[in-house]
């Protein structure tokens, strides 16, 4: 597959030769590569165009006035319209040349984004991306599926009162709110083309920002699109004040905005915040004076901003929020999901599948897909996962691809990261075979391609929070050639050259891994997302510490949100630390997370009645909530008070059974309680789970959880067998070697007891995370079965100060028993 360059030879040495350079000659046909010496030119153009399966038109002046680009252009339109020529890609290289430039035949003007590419690199990269998109034919029907659209007439209607209102100037700002694969971006699109601000078949770029962007990632992904000259390595954002930030972004919007040009983002609560309200520095740009009446930011984000918040910006916002399709809608989009596919129902059998629907379009592809893959018998044989589809999003969107561990590794990179570029997965993996994988990821809903041309990929939310949650981490080989990737693109260290995916990837891993960039390469978000990422795999919490000093050190020159995000994390690191400090920090958080990080810390530190107070005031609010339910489950459990955790566990586990953690929380609740015999069956089930999840972690606790089924329920000795299998199979984790304990207890094997206090106390010399009151406890017991109750009562007191009045007895009267050799109560607790 190739690529046709037509340009002006003016602009040759300029920027066309730049482009060419940066593609192998094998891709492109260009004059100085591709056409024969001595041949008549026109002839080689007619062989160039036969060839190629991408048109690039490199649009200036100078080529506009060319009378051989214009023959290339005629030639061009007569292969596409026979199908021998695949894509037309125009690319605007001068800031001279008007959109509407009467030069530009018409069929291009009305059909294809005239995008102004200032810097020849980003020119390159698309056009390769085009060649890639080439190699998606066999997915010829996922454009028409993205286009599927039905209903939302009152939703479009109300896009329609406001652009029409010309008592007011058109808003700069306008936001869609509501939850993912709800068709948010779906509906701007429609609305524009209804409110003829776009062709039919044109698109937008679309910009992902997460919760924890800036408007530092906000101006990298304006850079993005090519339109400036500004490069981002030059612009030094963290050194600069938040006011030079907004002037710097409201510059590269009216640059935009000359272009006639306009950019969907999907926003995760960077751009309006989860309190519905705008980030303070996003207002001041959208309220510019020099943006005024110019509709060019259109929002598909989690909330819509509240009425009340922007009541003083009615003139510069307009939002709406969007929910679930209503019945009508689902069963139109169905209909017309199975005519793309070409797929014919019975009556019958199209009300038996309708009736399985809920409001959210992704379940009707879906179900779509499940008729497609299956048949018609075989897809309402698995009916039930239609039923269960919300629920469990992600791994039914992921069933498809269990067994292909190919499939499955491009999966986890993705995960690592918001975006990836196409061009760095190619250095990663091979590019013939990532163009096919990536082709039947977009089809299959787990990723999409965003941007510009579609030249970076994202994962869907739910797929990239499972893959996250349940740390499905890289296989050795891919994380070598993975790390082959960065150090080669640091050392090459063109940063200008890289886009802002690929940038903040490379910086995340280059922090983690202890080294130190140039300030002028950092954004506050790049150092943000390392620290948390520090702390979720466990990596060095001394060194996620020193990155959060360093950017707080500059707290004047961010955005005070981004601040608190920096302040929080960092708490949980101290916390993890057990470092006092975490009491001062968490002065300076307040509300929700300010209770947390207390609880947290207090639970990790031996606090538990202070835990208990603090997580349980947030048990119900958002984004901690369901973070202080897992904790309280914690808290109960080291008290064991295994009634109280076995209840919270059960809902955490079934507000969402893919989360290995409550998998796992709950299996605890279970077999550490009284009569584990009883749950025999639904433990061996949440096994299965952690076995089907795939992670190490999971695989650990399953592990550990049949060794737990074995002793617990089969009262069978062999079970020491298996825990030390656990702890073989992971040397360096004390949980195996925790449950090793509670074994050796459960039995009265003071051998096994000793043996696993002495590996707890190496592995707590030898630096891993174990509080010192865990230890005294596993000691205290330890003594009461050697018969020593004074000892194991004095190393219990400590501890059990900390604990609820009755923890505190059922823990002295368990010692009791174990120091008298008498069987143990058979109430709750009991081992």
């Amino acid at each position: 597959m190739k690529a046709f360059l037509s340009h002006s030879s003016a602009d040759k040495e300029s920027y066309v030769g730049i482009v060419a350079s940066r593609l192998t000659d094998e891709d492109i046909v260009y004059d100085e590569v591709s056409f024969e010496f001595g041949e008549q030119t026109i002839n080689e153009i007619i062989r160039g165009l036969d060839e190629s399966t991408v048109f690039c038109l490199f649009i200036s002046n100078k080529s506009l006035d060319s009378e051989w680009v214009r023959q290339e252009i005629d030639g061009a339109s007569v292969r596409l319209a026979s199908g021998s020529l695949k894509y037309i890609y125009p690319i605007v290289i001068d800031r001279g040349v008007a959109h509407d430039d009467p030069r530009i035949p018409k069929w291009l003007r009305e059909n294809y984004n005239l995008r102004l590419v200032t810097r020849p690199v980003i020119a390159a990269r698309r056009i390769q991306q085009k060649l890639r998109q080439a190699s998606w034919a066999k997915h010829p029907k996922i454009r028409e599926r993205e286009r599927a659209f039905v209903g939302r007439n009152k939703h479009i209607e109300a896009f329609e009162r406001r652009f029409d209102d010309y008592s007011q100037p058109k808003p700069v700002l306008s936001v869609v709110g509501g939850p993912p694969s709800i068709g948010r971006r779906t509906l701007i699109l429609n609305a524009l083309r209804k409110l003829a601000l776009t062709g039919p078949d044109k698109d937008f770029p679309v910009l992902p920002l997460d919760r924890h962007a800036s408007i530092e990632d906000f101006i990298l992904r304006l850079l993005d699109l090519g339109a400036s000259d500004a490069s981002y390595a030059d612009l030094n954002l963290t050194e600069r004040l938040l006011d030079e930030k907004v002037a710097i972004a409201v510059g590269l919007l009216k640059d935009l905005a000359t272009l006639k040009e306009r950019v969907i983002v999907l926003d995760e609560g960077c751009l309006v915040t989860f309190e519905r309200k705008l980030a303070p520095w996003f207002e001041a740009i959208v309220s510019n004076a020099d943006l005024a009446g110019k509709p060019l930011i259109f929002i598909a984000s989690r909330w819509a901003p509240n009425p009340g918040s922007t009541r003083h910006l009615s003139q510069v916002v307009f939002s709406c929020t969007l929910g679930e399709l209503d019945p009508s809608e689902r069963r139109r989009l169905f209909a017309r999901l199975l005519e793309i596919e070409e797929i014919a129902l019975s009556n019958e059998d199209f009300e038996a599948f309708a009736d399985l629907l809920h409001g959210f379009p992704d379940e009707v592809f879906f179900a779509v897909d499940l008729v497609a893959r299956f048949g018609v018998r075989g897809a309402l044989d698995r009916s039930h996962e239609i039923v269960e589809f919300n629920g469990e999003k992600a791994s039914m969107l992921l069933r498809p691809f269990q067994e292909n561990e190919a499939v499955l590794n491009v999966i986890r990179l993705l995960a690592q990261s918001e975006i990836f570029s196409v061009e760095f997965l190619c250095q990663v993996f091979k590019e013939d075979q990532l163009v096919h994988v990536i082709g039947d990821l977009v089809s299959e809903h787990v990723c999409e391609l965003i941007g510009a041309e579609g030249e970076f990929v994202r994962l869907v939310d739910s797929v990239r929070d499972y893959v996250k949650r349940n740390d499905l981490s890289l296989a050795p080989e891919l994380r070598e050639a993975v790390n082959t990737a960065i150090e080669h693109d640091i050392q090459h260290g063109n940063w200008n050259e890289y886009d802002s995916s690929r940038v903040a990837f490379l910086v995340k891993n280059a922090l983690a891994s202890g080294q130190n960039l140039e300030p002028r390469l950092l954004i506050p978000s790049h150092i943000l997302r390392t620290i948390k990422e520090l702390y979720y795999d466990r990596g060095s919490l001394r060194r996620a510490v020193e990155l959060a000093d360093v950017l707080l050190a500059k707290e004047r020159n961010l955005d005070p949100q981004l601040v608190q995000d920096v302040r929080y994390y960092l708490c949980l690191v101290l916390a993890r630390l057990r470092d006092p400090r975490v009491l001062e920090e968490a002065q300076r958080i307040h509300g929700d997370e300010h209770h947390f990080i207390l609880g947290y810390y207090y639970r990790l530190v031996g606090r538990q009645r202070d835990a208990i107070e603090r997580l349980t005031r947030v048990v119900a609010e958002a984004f901690v909530g369901v973070r202080a339910k897992r904790e309280l489950v914690e808290v109960f459990l080291q008290m064991e008070q295994y009634d109280e955790a076995r209840e919270l566990a059960r809902k955490n586990y079934e507000e969402n059974r893919t989360n290995q953690f409550h998998i796992h929380a709950y299996f605890r609740a279970l077999v550490l309680g009284s009569n584990p015999e009883q749950y025999f069956a639904q433990l061996e089930e949440l096994c299965a789970e952690l076995e089907a999840v795939g992670s190490e972690r999971s695989r650990q606790m399953a592990m550990i959880g049949r060794a737990l089924i074995s002793a617990r329920c089969a009262h069978d000795h062999r079970s020491l067998d298996l825990i030390d299998d656990a702890i073989a199979a992971f040397p360096r984790v004390i949980y195996p070697v925790l449950a090793k304990f509670d074994i050796g207890l459960s039995f009265r094997s003071e051998a096994d007891m000793q043996d696993a206090l002495r590996r707890l106390e190496t592995l707590a010399n030898e630096g891993v995370n174990l509080s010192i009151k865990t230890l005294a406890v596993h000691r205290a017991y330890l003594a009461a079965v050697q018969g020593d109750l004074p000892t194991a009562q004095s190393r219990a007191a400590e501890v059990a100060k900390h604990f609820t009045d009755e923890a505190r007895t059922r823990l002295l009267e368990k010692l009791e028993a174990l120091a008298a050799g008498a069987p143990e109560n058979r109430g709750n607790g009991s081992r």
